[in-house]
């Protein structure tokens, strides 16, 4: 059996804040008696990776999922545990091959100069990155027809799209053809077309090269739309490792049946929920039998809950013990 191409064992970071009073005798008082105290990011999380796998990795605000993206890609030195990447690279000593070999996109990052076209900024990446001329042409071309971004190319960032901007990022991301790619929340705040156009090239890019992919976002559509795995992170433990419906299936508690009528219904029965005009949901739990005509009943469909009712279940709790 081939080895994994990231291996994640018992990994722990801790950072050190400090806490600052207000006024200037609180500044004086801090001068000679700072206050700091030590968070736990990420703790004692394994996790391992195989080759073309899709892995989303999820977690509330501060629960650590960016924290170890930045141990996989090395931006941070973990504390203890062993993190490598491709058997045997150590992400933090940062060698060039190993650099070669990954694509990192941070959504509060920006690799785009400003006041540059998009353009500018990845001739420079083809430097960095001893890409060819003639490849580097082809598989440019490739990127932003796919990502219908062509005609932008000569265009300055800040006179761009948000959208065309989060596209442009994720081409320096993937303009050296890298093995593994990191995307941390790739596409936030952009629009519903956008955003399909995004998961058919990733979907398709992941399918034709078998390009390793790990992705956090806090939209769940991201994390439907792409990833074959989850992993959960909350308060900096991993408490679930396997596929979307067994998320779904291990920790709802409420089973729900959608429903789709003919025409919107007015006045709304008692226990269904209007999702939009004429999708709604019903809590199964509570009927004995289905509270709307039969007749006006295109389709109805039982489940054991939404991603993003389970997610806010198990981050408005306590890190539960895998």
């Amino acid at each position: 059996m081939p080895s994994p191409i990231i291996s994640v064992d018992h990994a722990n970071f801790s950072y050190v804040t400090f806490t600052k009073q207000a006024g200037f005798s609180g500044a004086w008082h801090d001068l000679f008696h700072r206050q700091k105290s030590t968070v736990a990011a990420v703790q004692d999380v394994s996790l391992h990776v195989n080759r073309g796998e899709v892995l989303g990795l999820l977690g509330a605000n501060g629960a650590g999922k960016t924290t170890l993206i930045k141990l996989m890609t090395g931006i941070l030195p973990i504390n203890t545990g062993d993190v490598r990447l491709f058997t045997d690279q150590v992400p933090f000593r940062k060698r060039p091959a190993f650099l070669q070999r990954i694509g990192v996109m941070l959504s509060q990052k920006s690799q785009l100069a400003w006041d540059l076209p998009p353009l500018d900024t990845l001739v420079l990446l083809r430097e960095i990155y001893y890409i060819p001329h003639d490849a580097f042409t082809t598989w440019l071309a490739f990127l932003t027809k796919e990502l219908a971004v062509t005609p932008q190319l000569h265009v300055p960032v800040r006179k761009l799209s948000l959208g065309q901007r989060i596209k442009f990022e994720l081409i320096c991301a993937l303009i050296h053809k890298p093995e593994i790619l990191f995307l941390d929340e790739p596409t936030i705040g952009i629009d519903v077309s956008s955003q399909a156009n995004i998961y058919r090239f990733l979907k398709q890019l992941n399918r034709d090269t078998q390009m390793t992919i790990i992705l956090t976002s806090h939209n769940t559509k991201d994390i439907e739309a792409l990833a074959q795995r989850v992993a959960v992170i909350n308060h900096g433990h991993k408490i679930f490792d396997g596929t979307v419906t067994g998320l779904i299936s291990r920790y709802a508690t409420v089973p729900l049946l959608e429903i789709v009528t003919d025409t919107p219904l007015d006045p709304l029965p008692t226990h269904v929920r209007q999702v939009d005009a004429t999708h709604y949901e019903i809590d199964a739990t509570a009927l004995t039998e289905l509270p709307i005509d039969p007749r006006r009943i295109l389709s109805v469909n039982r489940h054991n809950g939404s991603l993003d009712a389970i997610l806010t279940q198990l981050f408005s709790e306590e890190a539960p013990t895998q």
